[in-house]
């Protein structure tokens, strides 16, 4: 349980003591880290998480970012976030779910107005569009089956598919298309 963090570096601080399952235990700090005098190990490492802070407005730690904002960091570093949405939306949409405190104005970024009534639904039509889920009747678009169907594919070559399915990591797939090829 985080209850103080201490800016320090890049990565800072963080103070407090050891839940497990959901209960204090001191003596796994003292055991395991003795010299620490309540520091968390491991701070910027993932060894915590960061929930609340009493007292501070969570947008203001972790505010929301503009469309015209700099990206400072990975691979469309210098780039405003509206200029990595034309070019790279689908990095956006990966963002926004690899980092929950990472949040963006998507409605402003898609040019969806607050208060239309349809937001909700335009939203998920722009992530459809973005993040398609792809069926075994939709033609690959890469390698050396370009051009051919999933299911056509694996008519001819099965395994080729399987090793699709197990390392796909950007395309949502069809888990029911894909999986009726196996079953017949």
């Amino acid at each position: 349980m985080v209850e103080r963090v201490k800016p320090k570096g890049k990565y800072g601080e963080a103070y407090g003591y050891c839940l497990i399952d959901n209960v204090r235990n001191d003596e796994y700090m003292k055991d395991v880290y003795p010299d620490n005098k309540g520091e968390i190990p491991c701070a910027g490492c993932g060894g915590w998480v960061l929930v609340d802070v009493p007292g501070a407005d969570m947008n203001e730690i972790f505010p929301i970012h503009k469309a015209d904002e700099i990206i400072p960091f990975g691979q469309h570093k210098g780039k405003t976030i509206a200029e990595v949405y034309k070019e790279d939306p689908k990095y956006i949409f990966w963002l926004l779910e690899s980092n929950p405190f990472y949040k963006i104005d998507i409605l402003a970024l898609t040019g969806i107005a607050v208060d239309d009534e349809h937001a909700e639904e335009k939203l998920r039509n722009e992530i459809d569009r973005v993040l398609p889920i792809v069926k075994v009747e939709d033609e690959i678009t890469f390698g050396k089956y370009k051009g051919k169907t999933f299911k056509e594919v694996f008519a001819e070559d099965p395994q080729y598919i399987e090793w699709f399915v197990r390392n796909n990591n950007r395309l949502d797939l069809d888990k029911e298309s894909f999986c009726s090829l196996w079953r017949k």
